[in-house]
């Protein structure tokens, strides 16, 4: 049996990272999709160094065109897509009177165009071979409006949610399963435009007493990517140490 192919969105670090390394321990051959091309090739070469031949991509997410290309050199490359996580994003706190026009544009062409865009160019391959897993990356601030980010990015991850929902349903016939994970306050990178007071804070609102791992969030989408999770769709899966229970 051939190994699974999954495209990672935002996987040249952070949460991202982890899921790329995750799939690749059990049996998937990832392709690291990131903006940064030099963090790309980093983790595609930390996965090399466990024997799984992976790929990098430098990639713009909210670039059409771009996602379209990067598709193609996978197909190219591997013949297929199985899985495609779409994890990449941005994170603001802009208060409601200062989010430009420009900023909002580009929240939602980062954080939510790209979702579609990504997911509507590997349907083909999926349908075709009548197999497939999406997994969307949204957020606790999608499913409650958020504690401490702004506006804008809490409409993109509750956008995502109606997104997988809809996706869902339309491709299910095609054995191809669409899900969303929905993350509290992790430990990553894009943490780093809040202030070590609000860190604080927020690990406090956290029943169980700790903030989220990377790690934590890619075993939840690892499973999603199984054979195991093939019953699951079109589902907001909540992984916030209880900050949110609904």
């Amino acid at each position: 049996m051939r190994k699974k192919i999954a495209i990672v969105t935002g996987a040249g670090q952070g949460i991202g990272r982890a899921i790329a390394l995750a799939l690749a321990k059990q049996g998937t051959v990832p392709v690291i999709a990131d903006i940064n091309g030099e963090t790309a090739h980093k983790v595609a070469d930390e996965l090399k160094t466990m024997g799984v031949p992976g790929m990098s991509q430098s990639v713009d997410v909210s670039d059409v065109e771009a996602v379209t290309q990067m598709v193609r050199a996978v197909v190219e490359k591997f013949d297929t897509i199985d899985i495609l996580v779409n994890n990449a994003g941005i994170l603001h706190a802009t208060p409601i009177e200062d989010i430009t026009e420009q900023e909002w544009d580009r929240m939602m062409a980062v954080n939510l165009k790209s979702v579609f865009f990504a997911s509507q160019q590997v349907l083909p391959y999926m349908k075709a071979q009548r197999w497939g897993r999406i997994i969307n990356m949204s957020s606790l601030a999608g499913r409650m409006g958020g504690y401490g980010n702004g506006v804008g990015y809490a409409a993109t991850k509750a956008g995502i949610i109606g997104l997988t929902m809809s996706m869902a349903r339309r491709v299910a016939p095609f054995d191809i399963t669409v899900n969303s994970v929905a993350p509290g306050t992790t430990e990553s990178a894009i943490l780093q435009s809040f202030s070590a007071e609000r860190i604080r804070e927020l690990q406090g609102m956290v029943p169980l007493g700790r903030l989220g791992k990377p790690e934590d969030i890619a075993a939840l989408c690892a499973f999603l990517a199984s054979e195991e999770a093939g019953f699951i769709t079109g589902a907001v899966i909540d992984i916030n140490g209880g900050m949110f229970m609904g």
